[in-house]
């Protein structure tokens, strides 16, 4: 059964038009258990963005007497993706228009079909699908999370803006991993780069399988290259890469130098409030993607209030998706494509502990927008949703 909290920011005094935002969750979401090593030692906990979710809606507190409308927040917990088709359906009969859904990628499409036609927006802050753009294509979804082919150029610009052309990939056995290697390639292709070799390989430490988990074997190859990408969404294989390739070469994707929608260590455009704020709402933890794509859900929500001054769903929605340019903390002013409904936004190149660059690069243009230089550009996209 769903399991809803008490609504958060309810105000005081004289009532302004009350603004539901429910957001909504896989309780046992795969995505968010901890990274572990041998020996069980957790290598990163990992948490839902709520705290982001929060952080929005801390911001649109500050904005609620201008806007004229009190934003109120319920977060609901679910077991399966039919329950969240339920819950979200059910709060829609409600009068809910807003809905942040943090979910993986099929529970994601389960509900944009069950609300399909309803006069709904959900806010995808978490699935980086590229597919979720382009075939499931919904009119009812906004992508505040950066698609994978958003990441992947972004870090594709980078490394050709360094002169790194040649790419070997180490590609991880599950289907994630080869999506994301798939988009690398995508890329590479994109910006003229090029893929001298693809190598795949098994996790673990069985030496029968010494030549698919063994770097040095793995990174043997007859040609030279610049840069090895790794694409291991279990992180197991990724961290034992760097300093282990048969040549000395900078390691990138999956470890060391990431492609990230946000990262706590940037510093510029207002980000270190922002990381203060998440960091006193979420117990200490450092904000992530996900976590920015919460936090920008809300912040779109309140401030298409504030410039339509109007609580109308209709004309809230249109301005949103036609209109509205929104700041993300991340420097260029972002908007929503009106083909896919991904929400324009810069790319950080993030080491461990330092934001290297923040992508478009300087000399990647674009004949509209600098952004639409990061993933699928209008003529490269199945997905029509202004037609």
């Amino acid at each position: 059964m769903a399991r809803a909290q008490t609504p958060e920011g309810a105000s005081s005094g004289k009532q302004s038009p009350s603004v539901p935002i429910v957001y909504v969750e896989l309780a046992d979401d795969p995505r968010y258990e901890p990274i572990r090593a041998y020996g069980r030692v957790v290598l990163e906990a990992r948490d839902h963005p709520y705290a982001g979710a929060q952080a929005g809606l801390e911001d649109a507190k500050a904005l609620s007497r201008a806007m004229g409308a009190d934003h109120q927040m319920s977060r609901i917990s679910v077991k399966s993706p039919e329950e969240m088709s339920a819950a979200v359906l059910k709060a829609a009969d409600e009068g809910v228009n807003f809905f942040l859904v943090d979910a993986p990628a099929e529970a994601l499409r389960r509900v944009a079909a069950a609300v399909k036609g309803r006069d709904v927006l959900l806010f995808n802050v978490s699935a980086s699908e590229d597919s979720l753009r382009r075939d499931l294509c919904a009119a009812e979804v906004v992508h505040t999370m950066p698609s994978r082919a958003q990441l992947m150029d972004g870090l594709t610009q980078f490394l050709v803006s360094r002169k790194w052309r040649d790419y070997l990939i180490l590609r991880g056995p599950r289907p994630s991993d080869v999506e994301t290697a798939a988009a690398f390639e995508r890329s590479a292709k994109k910006f003229g780069a090029r893929i001298v070799a693809i190598r795949d390989f098994t996790p673990g430490t069985d030496p029968r399988e010494r030549e698919k988990n063994n770097v040095g074997l793995l990174s043997a190859i007859n040609r030279d290259w610049d840069v090895t990408f790794v694409a291991d969404a279990d992180f197991d294989f990724a961290r034992e890469v760097s300093y282990r390739t048969i040549r000395p070469r900078p390691v990138v994707g999956a470890i060391d130098l990431e492609p990230v929608a946000w990262h706590w260590t940037w510093d510029h455009n207002g980000a270190p409030q922002l990381n203060t704020r998440f960091a006193r709402l979420s117990g200490g933890r450092h904000m992530g993607g996900a976590d920015w794509g919460a936090w920008m859900a809300v912040k779109i929500i309140a401030q298409s209030a504030l410039r339509t001054k109007s609580v109308d769903f209709k004309t809230r929605r249109s301005f949103i998706l036609k209109e509205g340019y929104f700041d993300g903390n991340k420097g260029e002013p972002m908007s929503i494509r009106p083909w896919d409904h991904q929400l324009r936004q810069a790319v950080l190149l993030a080491a461990p502990y330092s934001v290297v660059a923040a992508a478009p690069m300087e000399g990647f243009l674009h004949q509209r927008d600098v952004l639409d230089s990061l993933g699928d550009d209008e003529p490269e996209t199945p997905c029509r949703l202004n037609r």
